[in-house]
């Protein structure tokens, strides 16, 4: 008898494959009654994976148990060795009966891996619903979450199955104690997991997720024109609460919805349907326009900017009172750096504003807000909406743009979005606005690790998204991957000119590489480009150029704008001459100073290009005109005229994207005539007024809005003044914001590194 079919009948013997299979599938019973059950207990995440160690670590030692003791009348008791001719017997069965132990052990690892997968499916949810304790509602109220609904019918109304998600949503959230789930979370989890509607199992767990006690699934079946809809109200896990059926005609959806939710609410003791009212206001009475609309979401879920601005502005064609889909209009334009849509389409979605739920007015309030550059106010709005809906995906998102691209502005850096991005990455995985900025942030740090973890998520949501090769061009930056930068610069001649700024933007900035950044203003310069973009390109050449030393690179730039807008080269030229740590040249500063005043900023006309990057604004061509005429006679020693020019740019009117510039460049002015005259208390008083105050794309490209001479000499002045603590921040966010900031990089490290030797040394600093 061979050794291992003796083997194989000594753990017949010993009943070891029955006892394995019989403990495998107890333990897969285990870990799916944990599953189902400890979401409802409230008991910690971890709690399953405790079960699935314990239950692992119990395997071998039931085993051992197995081969080591024998149950027998009498109790348990060692296992006696096999009688003389045992094993062959056993060795000899035919049929079944020699297989079925073999049978045993493949179900045993079979049902111990079904369980395996039961718990790494608990792991997987433990974010969310870590996400979900972290939104619990104040006492009193009822989460619910409304899944997908079965459909039955014509493809026609198919879309329904997921948009009656953000239909109900809508008109049930607010009603008497009830918080909905924000259905752009529920619809994204669905769309990366999947579900099947009538699985009441999976309904139970996927709101369970989101924190919801309460949840509403459905039917919808239309046949022949005619559509009925029913729905179930349900504690999660427990009983229904209430059920209803309306019917009608199929164009009269909405009309059927606003009277389902009616009877829903009517099933829950004191809910009252304050809020069951007209749904088509609400949302739109047209069924093409709510379909432009879902696909709009789609497309801006997948980071596609250019499609959803598309769809939302066919929704807004379809119903041109649809609010909602006027302000998502604005946003997605927002990416698309279509500055005059995004502008017109969040005017026209104030003006609507009345049609909204309150909840959403508060929402439209803040983003106008923001869009007006009333940051502060903004953040705030988001802040308190937050405080009643603190899963509100749209408020973290917009707050996160607001630290992102003003903290430093205000001696603070954008990588403290970071944990606000985070969260709505929480509520939706694959948010590609949040990937977009995070990828940013670890880019900045140099966290290869995030980076390349984030950039692979977001390359699988589409890999030929708006951002990808920006994204691209970070990671071989950070990552010093010369062959991925070398692709990068190939494809740069194809991209668009608001595409190739961003690029710059990005690469220059967060990815701190001056080869990609150069190649990327280099490819905006071409006689297939237009006037602005050529202009941009040189422009930022010219700073790029200052900062890595190259004065004859820089002096090729400046002509080269010179050729296509004198009146921008004569600006820029300006601007670099009084760098605050650059060495004046009287003659050069006088000759620019008189080339200034014969400047007549209206001659450049006024740009149609409706990309924000790219746009060049007249009254702001006359702001920069005084600011820099003011900048040149103080550090000629010409300190009244300085002043008046002061007076001159804090009376200019601008836009309201612009914000506070016009005062906030008027208090640099007066900084500056105060720091050359040794008063650097009153110098840094004057710049402690700014309010920095502005629409946060404006930051990118305008060189007056980064404002970071005023921010370089605030941080000179506090270290000046003996207040290091104070000047690191802005020493260390200089060049956060723009790659007008990029001269000023250099300068702030070697600051940061005489405060840090003095700190070291115990002396003050310089």
């Amino acid at each position: 008898m061979k050794f291992h079919e003796q083997w194989f009948a000594e753990l017949k013997r010993r009943r070891v494959f029955r006892v394995a299979a019989i403990y495998g599938a107890v333990g897969f019973g285990v870990l799916e009654a944990a599953d189902i059950a400890l979401p409802r207990l409230g008991l910690p995440d971890w709690t399953v994976t405790l079960i699935l160690i314990l239950l692992l670590l119990g395997f071998p030692a039931v085993v051992f148990v197995a081969w080591a003791y024998d149950r027998t009348p009498q109790g348990f008791r060692r296992t006696e060795p096999a009688e003389p001719g045992e094993l062959e017997a056993i060795a000899d069965l035919r049929g079944w009966r020699r297989w079925r132990g073999i049978l045993a052990v493949g179900g045993a690892v079979l049902v111990l891996g079904g369980g395996w997968w039961v718990g790494q499916r608990a792991l997987s949810d433990g974010s969310d619903r870590s996400a979900a304790r972290s939104v619990a509602t104040a006492s009193g109220e009822q989460v619910l979450a409304v899944l997908p609904f079965a459909v039955q019918g014509s493809p026609d109304v198919a879309y329904l199955g997921e948009g009656i998600v953000s239909l109900l949503s809508t008109k049930l959230d607010g009603a008497g104690n009830l918080r909905c789930v924000d259905s752009r979370s529920i619809l994204r989890r669905v769309g990366r997991e999947g579900f099947t509607p009538g699985d009441a199992r999976q309904a139970a767990r996927l709101a369970s997720t989101f924190g919801a006690g309460l949840h509403v699934t459905g039917e919808i079946v239309e046949a022949a024109g005619r559509m009925q809809i029913s729905a179930a109200l349900e504690r999660v896990g427990e009983e229904t609460l209430a059920a209803a059926t309306v019917e009608g005609a199929a164009q009269d959806v909405f009309h059927l919805v606003d009277e389902l939710t009616s009877r829903l609410l009517s099933g829950l003791s004191g809910g009252p349907a304050a809020r069951v009212q007209r749904l088509a206001t609400v949302t739109t009475s047209s069924v093409p326009a709510l379909k432009a609309f879902l696909e709009g979401e789609d497309h801006f879920r997948d980071g596609r900017f250019a499609d959803a601005m598309e769809s939302f502005r066919r929704a807004t064609e379809q119903d041109s009172l649809f609010a909602l889909a006027y302000y998502r209009l604005s946003i997605a334009a927002e990416w698309n750096f279509a500055d005059q849509t995004a502008r017109g389409a969040a005017e026209k979605a104030v003006r609507l504003s009345d049609r909204l739920s309150e909840r959403d007015r508060r929402l439209l309030d803040a983003y106008l807000k923001r869009r007006q550059g009333k940051n502060t106010e903004a953040a705030a709005t988001y802040r308190s909406l937050l405080g009643s809906y603190p899963d509100e995906l749209e408020a973290w998102l917009d707050l996160s743009e607001i630290l992102f691209h003003t903290n430093p502005l205000h001696g603070r850096s954008f990588t403290e979005s970071k944990e606000t991005f985070a969260r709505v990455l929480e509520l939706d995985p694959d948010h590609s606005a949040a990937l977009i900025h995070l990828i940013s942030i670890a880019s900045y740090e140099r966290d290869v690790a995030a980076l390349d973890s984030l950039t692979r998520r977001y390359m699988a949501l589409d890999s030929a998204g708006d951002r990808t090769s920006q994204i691209r061009a970070m990671r071989a930056v950070a990552l010093e991957d010369s062959a991925a930068e070398a692709v990068s610069m190939a494809e740069l001649g194809s991209k668009s000119e608001a595409a190739l700024s961003s690029f710059a933007w990005s690469a220059g900035v967060f990815g701190q590489g001056f080869e990609l950044a150069r190649a990327a203003s280099q490819a905006l310069i071409g006689p297939h480009r237009s006037a602005e973009a050529m202009q941009l390109g040189y422009a930022q050449l010219a700073h790029i150029e200052t900062a890595a030393h190259r004065p004859e690179a820089v002096r090729a730039a400046l002509d080269g704008l010179a050729v296509v807008n004198p009146s921008s080269a004569l600006e820029h030229e300006a601007l670099l001459a009084v760098l605050p740590f650059a060495e004046p040249d009287p003659a050069e500063l006088r000759r620019l100073g008189e080339a200034l005043r014969r400047l007549d900023p209206s001659a450049g006309g006024t740009s149609a290009n409706p990309s924000a990057l790219l746009t060049a604004d007249v009254r702001l061509r006359h702001l920069s005109r005084y600011y820099l005429l003011g900048l040149v006679s103080a550090r000629l020693g010409a300190m009244r005229e300085a002043l008046a020019y002061a007076d001159s740019v804090g009376a200019t009117q601008l836009d309201t994207p612009q914000g506070s510039m016009a005062h906030d460049l008027a208090h640099g002015v007066r900084a500056e005539v105060h720091r050359l005259q040794g008063r650097p208390a009153e110098a840094l008083a004057a710049l402690e007024r700014a309010r920095r105050e502005m629409w946060d794309e404006q930051t990118t490209v305008t060189p007056m809005s980064s404002q970071v001479r005023e921010r370089f000499l605030q941080a000179e002045l506090y270290a000046q003044l003996g207040r290091p603590a104070e000047a690191r921040p802005w020493y260390e966010t200089i060049a956060q914001l723009s790659l007008v900031d990029l001269p000023y990089r250099e300068v702030a490290a070697a600051r940061l590194a005489e405060l840090e030797a003095t700190a070291a040394g115990g002396g003050r600093a310089p």
